[in-house]
């Protein structure tokens, strides 16, 4: 994943996809990528990038290496190395990552958590999105 530009970059066609006006109701859980563009009622986990477009919603749990998020997530997210909230997203729930990004406009209500990284690899970031996705 190193050689992309984004983390949206490395989705491939091997990322499950969750497309609009779809509605699930149940676990999300495998080793590939999770885009979701419709809603999500459960808890999520994937090895891979966890992202939820905007008008996606996930209420549940969220667990993955990198998580994006553009949409809504009412649940705690995880991500084992860097949590990315975008400007039209809105999150209600605790974070935990190693690195945590949040737009300017981002609407997050509720904790960050950075833990599990080497000294000084710890950040929170902030940034102001220029390109659109």
């Amino acid at each position: 994943m190193s050689e992309n530009r984004r983390f949206t970059d490395a989705i491939d066609d091997s990322t499950t996809v969750l497309g609009r006006g779809i509605r699930i109701k149940g676990e999300i859980t495998g080793p590939a990528s999770i885009e979701v563009w419709g809603q999500l009622s459960g808890n999520a986990g994937t090895e891979g990038l966890f992202l939820v477009r905007e008008g996606g919603h996930v209420h549940g749990e969220v667990a993955a290496t990198h998580v994006v998020i553009e949409g809504e997530v009412d649940g705690k997210i995880h991500a084992e190395q860097k949590i990315e909230l975008r400007p039209t997203c809105k999150v209600k729930g605790n974070v935990e990552a190693q690195t945590v990004a949040i737009a300017e406009g981002a609407y997050f209500e509720g904790r960050i958590s950075m833990a599990g990284g080497a000294k000084g690899q710890l950040a929170v970031q902030s940034f102001r999105e220029k390109r659109r996705t």
